[in-house]
């Protein structure tokens, strides 16, 4: 699969681990490799649990990973410090999953888009307007939504400004971790048609969260399948729905509700069967096989590693998946 030789988040092996009372750990990210290229929306999709926030804080150092490598724009993200991690974060951007919660009930919208460039730049108050109100306007709210507060707004607009006040920076990174899931479907299709223009129009390099799969699929140029802490599957959003390899990406595509209902009735569904494992006491081997329908004695010991199929438009983490097709 041709990529460009340059990525603009680039994570290698990273794990974030938190310690429990029991002094055991939760192994939320568990050494995980992904690329996220210029221009590109990459899809990251799994079940509630899988560690797909943790993933996404951590890319931010929201939450700082505890081993592992972080690449952004070409810069050693980790090794960053103080007034020089300050001034690198402009150019990564998160937008959270409640609008209700990630935006301050006491201060007003201009408030909320003017704080962070006061923190990064040196601007005059006329300047510092002019950006706030060039950011709403990306987002399709007016000027007069400035001097509004945010219980004055429908949780859509909310997001919206959200996204304005991570925009106002003219970030080269967006991490978006599941920005529609608490919004109304309705709501939901004009967020994501929002941040599909956005992107366009400024080819800004967008990280997409979600669980649901059909989400992912509208937004997402390549799409990569978590489970347990680890990325199981990675492929272009076409290969992926045609030509699934992991089983648990497999079962995932059958459980998307399909509009016909006669192919609806007649599709064949792929149930998974047994319990989620803990993230605080992973199998050994596969973290899969205590619910994969293809586990031979090797995945109770071995741990695949995410390997390119043949064809080289895939990446799957199964010892199998070239034997089932």
């Amino acid at each position: 699969m041709h990529r460009p030789e340059s990525t603009t988040l680039s994570a290698k092996d990273l794990t974030v681990h938190y310690p429990l009372r029991s002094k055991g750990l939760l192994r939320a990210v568990d050494g995980i490799s992904l690329n996220l290229y210029p221009g590109e929306v990459l899809g990251l999709v799994g079940e509630s649990g899988c560690g797909k926030s943790s993933l996404g804080r951590a890319l931010m150092r929201l939450h700082e990973p505890t081993s592992g490598t972080l690449s952004v724009l070409g810069s050693d993200f980790l090794s960053l410090k103080g007034s020089k991690l300050r001034e690198f974060r402009r150019n990564i951007q998160m937008v959270f999953q409640d609008p209700y919660a990630s935006l301050n009930p006491r201060m007003t919208v201009s408030d909320a888009l003017s704080e962070p460039l006061r923190a990064h730049f040196s601007l005059t108050p006329q300047e510092i307007s002019k950006k706030v109100g060039r950011a709403l306007e990306q987002v399709g709210l007016t000027e007069q939504a400035k001097h509004k507060y945010p219980h004055e707004f429908s949780g859509g607009q909310r997001q919206r400004i959200a996204i304005a006040r991570a925009l106002v920076l003219d970030p080269k990174v967006l991490i978006a971790d599941e920005p529609v899931s608490s919004l109304d479907v309705s709501v939901q299709a004009q967020v994501l048609n929002l941040l599909k223009e956005i992107q366009k129009n400024t080819g800004l390099s967008m990280l997409f969260i979600s669980h649901n799969l059909s989400v992912i699929k509208y937004i997402s140029d390549r799409i990569a399948v978590m489970y347990l802490g680890k990325i199981v599957e990675t492929a272009a959003r076409e290969d992926l729905f045609k030509k699934p390899l992991h089983p648990y990406t497999q079962a995932l595509i059958s459980a998307v509700p399909i509009p016909d209902p006669k192919l609806e009735r007649e599709r064949k569904r792929i149930p998974l069967t047994g319990e989620l494992p803990s993230a605080e006491n992973p199998p050994l081997g596969c973290a899969f096989h205590t619910r994969c329908p293809w586990v031979v004695p090797r995945c109770l010991e071995e741990r695949p590693n995410l390997q390119a199929v043949a064809s080289g438009k895939q990446e799957v983490a199964c010892f199998e998946s070239g034997k089932q097709l």
